[in-house]
């Protein structure tokens, strides 16, 4: 009884190992879609504790529905090749770059 419980276990750790790892390769969402989210959050961010003018925040928004535009595009066939997602997640840390650097240049927003 023990051994059967044993390699069932086993089999079902496996199968979700396996699973997840799959699920991480093939679908944009993984990655890509957890990043885009985090970039909405850090400008919300910004904006909430006045480190981001609301120039910055238009330009940095800009730069997010860009990339975002460009990931409809790339999955006109249905889905995003690694090269594809290669170029998002470059496009992505770029804008993070963006946003760290407008968040660190002193300008503050004027409070009302």
């Amino acid at each position: 009884m023990r051994k059967m419980l044993f390699t069932v276990v086993c089999a079902v750790m496996l199968l979700g190992s396996v699973t997840i790892g799959y699920a991480d390769r093939e679908d944009w969402r993984g990655g890509i879609r957890t990043r885009i989210q985090d970039a909405h959050e850090r400008i919300d961010r910004g904006v909430d504790q006045g480190t981001l003018t609301r120039q910055e925040e238009k330009s940095l928004r800009r730069e997010l529905n860009g990339i975002l535009r460009k990931i409809d595009r790339m999955k006109d066939d249905g889905r995003l090749s690694p090269k594809e997602r290669d170029i998002i997640h470059r496009d992505l840390e770029r804008l993070n770059r963006h946003i760290t650097r407008e968040k660190r240049d002193n300008e503050t927003r004027r409070r009302r």
